[in-house]
Order: structure tokens, then C-alpha cells, then sequence
């Protein structure tokens, strides 16, 4: 694997962050919560990616991914999952939208815990996180060179990858909700949030595995 592979390789996993997806609106909506929010879901995105690159580098990934009937049910528990917290988003904000900007009435922020959890899943659970693995991945390993090694480090560098932008992503969302008075950015952030994730779940019902 030569430097050019890697930067290339460094290049696709940018692009695959900075593009707007299930994970991007996740931490975004936690982030307008406040930074340790947002650094929580982040932590949860990125462990679920952790997941994803172990199964993928023995190989379970790529035969989940090949079974027709697996794929299906994977994807639609997805999509399940992201139409609920889509859906949960969407009634926060209107919950928050009833109490006005009285300062006073704003919620504590969720446990760091439940936030990491529902990243985490909506991770796992989607498959086209698992695409990245078997189907983009491959495409810079070395064919003269062990495979599992290969996915491991390019897997562990797009992870400190994904690290090093939600803490700047996160920090910059934070900034802004804090500049926004009331709850008023916390309610848009909700609204486009919810859209979001519920047509996400929607999408993720048509979605078709690599080579289908």
C-alpha cells in the first residue's frame, strides 16, 4: 500500500464525512443540544463504524451483505430505527417549540449514555455504513498483501479520521446554537433533523446491496 493509496483513501473518507447522511443529522441534533451531546452521538457513530470495520476484516460483512434475505432484514430494521429517532426529533421540537424561549423551561440535556446507545444502533443497523467496508475499502488494498491487516488499518485511520472532524463539526454546531437566542435554533435544528432522518429511513427501504 503506497502513500498515494493512502492519501487517496484519506480523501474518499473525508468526502464520506463532510456529506450529509443518517450519521451527519444524528450529531448535528445532538450537537444543538450542547457539545458533550453532540460528542457523545459522535463517540456512538464512530464505535459503530468500529463495529462495522471488525465484522468487515473476517469477512461476516461481505456475506451478510450477499444474502439477499439478511440484507433485507438488516435494512429494514434500519430504516426502522431511523424513522423512529426521526420521528423523535420531530415531536422534541415541537414540544420545545410549545415552551417558547423561556430559558427556564428548557430540558436537561439526555444521558450521555442513551445518546451514545441510539448512535451506536443507528450505525450498526445501517448497511450502507457496511458498504463502505466490502465495497469502497477494497478497492485500495493490495492484492499481494493479507487482507484483514489491510482493512484494520485503513479502517482504524478513517475512524481517527471521523474523530478529528465531529470534534470540529460538533464544536462549530455548538458555537452557533449558543448564538441563537432562546430555544428557537434548537427547534429548527429539531425540525430539519426529524425530516431528515425519517426520509433517511424511507431511502433505506429501497436501498439495494453492492452489485445488486
Amino acid at each position: 500500500m503506497t502513500a498515494a493509496t493512502l492519501a487517496v483513501f484519506v480523501g474518499v473518507a473525508l468526502l464520506a464525512y463532510v456529506t450529509p447522511g443518517p450519521d451527519w443529522f444524528l450529531v448535528l441534533r445532538r450537537a444543538a443540544q450542547g457539545r458533550q451531546v453532540g460528542l457523545g452521538a459522535a463517540l456512538g457513530v464512530q464505535a459503530g463504524l468500529l463495529v462495522h470495520m471488525i465484522v468487515a476484516s473476517v469477512g461476516v460483512a461481505a456475506v451478510l451483505l450477499s444474502s439477499a434475505a439478511l440484507f433485507t432484514l438488516l435494512k429494514l430494521v434500519g430504516a426502522a430505527y431511523l424513522a423512529y429517532l426521526g420521528v423523535a426529533a420531530l415531536v422534541d421540537a415541537r414540544r420545545a417549540d410549545a415552551r417558547g424561549s423561556d430559558s427556564a423551561a428548557e430540558p436537561a440535556p439526555p444521558p450521555l449514555l442513551v445518546v451514545f446507545r441510539q448512535a451506536l444502533l443507528a450505525n450498526v443497523l445501517n448497511p450502507k455504513a457496511a458498504l463502505f467496508f466490502v465495497a469502497v475499502l477494497p478497492q485500495f488494498l493490495s492484492p499481494t498483501a493479507p487482507v484483514a491487516p489491510q482493512v484494520l488499518l485503513l479502517g482504524t485511520l478513517d475512524i481517527v479520521l471521523g474523530l478529528a472532524w465531529w470534534w470540529l463539526f460538533v464544536r462549530a454546531v455548538a458555537r452557533v446554537a449558543r448564538l441563537l437566542s432562546g430555544s428557537r435554533g434548537r427547534v429548527v435544528v429539531g425540525r430539519i433533523t426529524g425530516v431528515a432522518l425519517t426520509g433517511l429511513g424511507v431511502g433505506l427501504v429501497f436501498a439495494e446491496p453492492a452489485g445488486a
